[in-house]
């Protein structure tokens, strides 16, 4: 019965969610439709003294009350609708975890990626693979975000957010996120509903795909769905913006929270799927350029885009139909992006054509929406105009440009995900899009990118000299051409490309830490201690350098490892030893043992640096004989030299075992990197909350 109840939650989330864009009602709409059935012009999305929106009679404007203005005034009415769809949306998932626990093959979701020994761990994971498992975990993202976005309406009447124009926003942006709840309920119900059963079910399951038996695989669907549900935030203030007429400092205010947040994670499933497809053997890199890559990809550089023109708004009040643009767009690309994923587009042309219906709710649900959206955007673009223009030589044009560039790379990663698919379907011609393309086209685009980064924290608002710019970044400037000059001097034939990269992240490095330097130890102290100084930068500032630094760190680590990688491929005997960089290893045989749900042969090494014995590795072949599909583990050793990467084939040809071992200099550079940027980040958020429920007024910038 669970299932059923399942079932019925998730109607009642359709419904709720669609009653929730009612009740809420845009002033537009209420407004356009009584207009309508009196004959009478209005005023759109005007309104007056406490949220009242003025409609003409023909005498004059009458006051028509917002929805729930009777019963706002006590807080648990703001969570009514939000609550319900967030205890729905729990009961349905657990409703379809309870069902992959118990291995419930009577549902056709779990006999097609389950089976009865596959481990707990593994059955609780499945339950986020397949489509309509995604999509219950999407919907349960959504709903959180819901009710924390009406917890902060509820607040406003206590914060910054009090007036009554204000209380206009948040009503139109949860009617929004709620028509966007339903939309996505309605098109699980419609495309892959997870609780319907069969009269008959099979005795076991087809097993699980031994790919997705991986526990990072599992923490990567919750952080990518909320990075989702974020993104419906900053969709439904956005669109709430441009419904009435007033997209400005206050809306990017809102927004703070949800970009960053947002963009942590987001940048937190890209890199969990980095160092996933990392340590897998059978790929052995960390970005291969494929569709659910790219479709991780998009929406954050988008977001990256987004969370500087919204700093500028906020700053300037400048760029705002940019920042609308973006704001609009970074749901759009990562509903595409899920819809790539979920849809069989790009499999055989044969069987593509024989499931028509794959996912056509989910793209319907895309074009009627995303087509509404932009034609407000457009309808509205007149209005968006900028109050004054900005100085060629200041902060504003700065990010401008850079979110520019982030935007064209990300259309160029967008072509390059659906070219094949255009192609194919035209003339029928199978073609793969690969890292040469992308590699080829994006760097004119990157290399640019980069060094404009460096000026990013240097720069002033509004106006800026040539002079003073050169006189700060005087320091940067001579420091990343010494490790230039450096680096091409230790290695005489290093090509030009990583050589490259490496200056520019020492570029990134050296502008981020000289700023630094220079506000901690060149302003005043106020009469306390340059302790003082960092506490007055601001978390927000301490945020943005972390994370250029740890960009800086990523691509220096990245730049290295490719260059400087060695590979030895050599068929290898018990007891004898490999070298790679500064380790050896020692080949010591290979165990037949048995798995919950596998078989496997696993080789034992031996590591040792400088005669010494570090530790021992222990790469795999494993056999899943549900599935009878074979996959490779490595053995993945990260020291402060590098990475020491090592797999195991068949045996060769002379009856030794064919052992693979790829030493990666600075690739621990690579995760650190990102940890840094996503700790930027999450700091961040951090003081955001801290700030919020301290209610002191302090401003968290």
């Amino acid at each position: 019965m669970l299932a059923e109840l399942g079932h019925f939650a998730l109607l009642l989330i359709v419904v709720t969610g669609f009653g929730q864009a009612v009740l809420f009602s845009p002033l537009w709409l209420r407004s356009s439709i009584r207009a309508t059935l009196q004959g009478r012009p209005t005023v759109l999305a005007a309104t007056g003294p406490n949220g009242i929106s003025p409609e003409f009679n023909g005498s004059g404007p009458v006051s028509a009350p917002l929805p729930f203005d009777s019963q706002i005034s006590r807080p648990g009415h703001y969570l009514v609708l939000p609550a319900g769809l967030l205890l729905m949306a729990i009961v349905a998932q657990a409703a379809l975890l309870h069902a992959f626990i118990v291995s419930d093959f009577s549902l056709p979701i779990v006999a097609n990626v389950s089976h009865s020994s596959t481990p707990l761990l593994f059955r609780i994971g499945a339950a986020f693979t397949p489509d309509g498992g995604a999509m219950i975990l999407w919907l349960l993202a959504a709903s959180l975000v819901n009710v924390v976005l009406a917890m902060q309406l509820f607040g406003a009447g206590q914060s910054t957010y009090g007036q009554d124009d204000d209380r206009t926003l948040f009503y139109n942006a949860m009617s929004v996120l709620g028509l966007l709840v339903g939309v996505l309920g309605l098109a699980t119900l419609i495309d892959a509903d997870p609780f319907l059963r069969v009269a008959v079910a099979p005795l076991d399951g087809r097993g699980m795909n031994p790919q997705s038996q991986d526990v990072l695989r599992v923490l990567r669907e919750p952080f990518l769905y909320l990075g989702l549900a974020g993104l419906m935030v900053i969709y439904a203030l956005t669109l709430s913006g441009l419904l009435g007429r007033k997209f400005d400092r206050r809306i990017a205010e809102t927004l703070r929270f949800w970009v960053i947040a947002s963009w942590v994670a987001l940048g937190a499933a890209i890199a969990i799927n980095a160092y996933r497809s990392y340590s897998q053997q059978a790929w052995g890199n960390w970005w291969y350029w494929d569709t659910a890559e790219n479709s991780l990809l998009l929406p954050w550089l988008l977001t990256t885009a987004l969370v500087h023109c919204r700093a500028v708004l906020e700053k300037t009040e400048t760029l705002k139909g940019w920042t609308a643009f973006l704001g609009l767009s970074a749901l759009a690309v990562g509903w595409f992006g899920v819809y790539l994923t979920r849809s069989d587009l790009f499999g055989p042309l044969n069987e593509t054509l024989m499931k028509p219906n794959d996912s056509i709710a989910l793209l319907v649900g895309f074009c009627a929406i995303f087509a509404g959206s932009y034609y407000l955007f457009w309808r509205r673009g007149d209005e968006l105009g900028e109050p004054r223009p900005f100085e060629l030589l200041s902060r504003e044009s700065s990010m401008f440009i850079n979110s520019v560039m982030l935007a064209l790379i990300a259309a160029v990663v967008l072509i390059g995900t659906i070219y094949p698919l255009v192609l194919r379907w035209l003339d029928g011609e199978n073609i793969t899009v690969g890292g040469p393309f992308y590699v080829e086209v994006l760097v004119p685009i990157v290399v640019p990118l980069l060094f404009l980064m460096g000026f990013a924290p240097t720069l002033r608002w509004r106006q800026d000299e040539m002079w003073m710019i050169g006189r700060r970044m005087k320091l940067a400037a001579i420091l990343s051409i010494i490790i230039v000059l450096f680096v091409s001097i230790r290695f005489i034939d290093l090509s030009p490309a990583p050589l490259i990269g490496i200056g520019l992240a020492g570029w990134i490095l050296t502008a981020s830490l000289s700023d630094l330097w220079a506000r901690l130890w060149r302003q005043p102290d106020h009469g306390e201690s340059k302790y003082r100084n960092l506490q007055l930068l601001g978390p927000r500032y301490l945020s943005m350098t972390l994370a250029h630094i740890g960009l800086a760190v990523m691509l220096a680590g990245g730049a290295a490892s490719g260059v400087w990688e060695e590979q030895v491929v050599v068929s290898a005997r018990a007891g004898q030893s490999i070298q790679a960089g500064p380790y050896n290893l020692q080949y010591e045989g290979v165990a037949l043992l048995a798995g919950e749900n596998y078989a496997t042969r696993q080789a034992t090494f031996i590591l040792y640096r400088h005669a010494l014995p570090v530790t021992e590795l222990f790469p795999e072949i494993r056999y899943y004989p549900i599935r009878g599909v074979e996959t490779r583990e490595a053995g993945i050793w990260h020291g402060r030299d590098g990475d020491l990467h090592v797999s195991i084939g068949d045996r060769g040809d002379d009856g030794g075992r064919v052992v693979s071992v790829r030493f990666l200099p600075m690739m621990p550079w690579v995760w650190a990197g990102m940890i840094l940027m996503l700790t930027g980040g999450t700091i961040s958020i951090l003081t955001r909350i801290f700030l919020r429920f301290q209610k002191n007024g302090v401003s968290a910038s």
